[in-house]
């Protein structure tokens, strides 16, 4: 019997089957795929950009997985606010995917994935969570909002000039100072940002600017045919006006301005600067400033703003002519919808 059993062994290995094969407790090995794991942002992160990518560490089973991704305002996912659906696995490990839509700032989200082939689907991977504060800056022209900088932290996304950081913002210590963004070429645009510390007389007896505009690639900033910017005069200015929009679109200008403003250094003074196409406006193009919400500035022109690249500035280093003593925050720059 113990010859005719090893016969049988050297029988089947000859056609090629397993000897184990023919085992009555033998099972076929079943198809089985492990979560993936959170790895950034991790859980209680602080994240600048509104459209945060999200990384894993890849799930294991069969080839050519694909991944889901879901982001929610609560803990259970059921006030879903973004969705990756179909994302193929990375290479090196992990899979990444940026969320397609801008969250919301100073709020609260929680997020997860899974990993799926087909007719299998695995579990998903422990949710983290994560808070979208201000201060990035994005270069992509799909975003509504490039810049928001709270420069109340010590801290800006932007290139900074001298000047130094104090608990209510930036201030612009002399008159090269500056904070510098750029940011796509954008001809429906706004730039909005706080500033205090305004007073009359200025600090010195000359013109001074709150923010200017321009692109660097077409020369020097007094010959530039794409130059802005906002300025505050005071009664020992030589000018027509003490307060001063120019604007140049592709070497056509128009300014406009204001009488003088009795400004209180105390006071916090919002401001927002917005160009491009109005539906009112049929024929051409329009620029306008608001202060406190309301209008104090505007003017109508016709070639499109087209800076490129577009640089953005807190103050007037170019000109020497920023304008000391002021302190900024809640510096936001972005596209406006017509």
């Amino acid at each position: 019997m113990r010859n005719d059993f090893k016969l049988v062994l050297v029988f089947l290995a000859s056609v090629g089957v397993a000897p184990w094969a023919c085992s009555p407790d033998s099972t076929e090995p079943s198809l089985t795929l492990t979560a993936p794991t959170t790895l950034d942002p991790v859980a209680g992160s602080a994240v600048s950009n509104p459209q945060p990518t999200l990384r894993v560490g890849n799930a294991t089973g069969p080839i050519g997985l694909r991944y889901r991704f879901e982001v929610a305002t609560d803990s259970d996912f059921s006030n879903m606010v973004a969705l990756g659906g179909d994302i193929p696995e990375g290479g090196g490990g992990t899979t990444s995917w940026q969320i397609n839509t801008p969250l919301s700032i100073d709020t609260f989200y929680h997020w997860r994935a899974r990993a799926f082939a087909e007719n299998l689907e695995g579990p998903f991977s422990q949710p983290a969570s994560f808070e979208v504060v201000g201060g990035f800056i994005t270069s992509t022209p799909e975003n509504l909002i490039y810049v928001s900088d709270p420069l109340l932290s010590g801290t800006s996304v932007g290139e900074v000039g001298g000047g130094v950081f104090r608990k209510e913002g930036w201030m612009a210590t002399d008159a090269l100072s500056y904070i510098r963004y750029v940011i796509p070429t954008t001809p429906n645009g706004y730039v909005e940002f706080d500033v205090t510390n305004l007073r009359n007389p200025n600090p010195h007896s000359d013109k001074r600017n709150l923010m200017i505009m321009w692109d660097p690639s077409k020369g020097e900033y007094t010959t530039n045919p794409f130059r802005v910017h906002l300025a505050k005069y005071d009664t020992r200015t030589v000018d027509r006006w003490h307060m001063r929009l120019r604007f140049i679109s592709n070497g056509q200008e128009t300014n406009t301005g204001i009488d003088f403003f009795d400004w209180d250094p105390s006071r916090v003074y919002h401001f927002r600067m917005e160009w491009g196409a109005f539906p009112e406006i049929v024929s051409n193009q329009r620029v306008q400033v608001l202060m406190d919400g309301v209008e104090i500035l505007s003017s109508n022109y016709d070639p499109i703003y087209r800076p490129n690249p577009h640089w953005v500035e807190l103050g007037m280093a170019p000109r020497a002519e920023s304008l000391e003593q002021a302190i900024y925050s809640n510096v936001m720059i972005g596209i406006r919808q017509p």
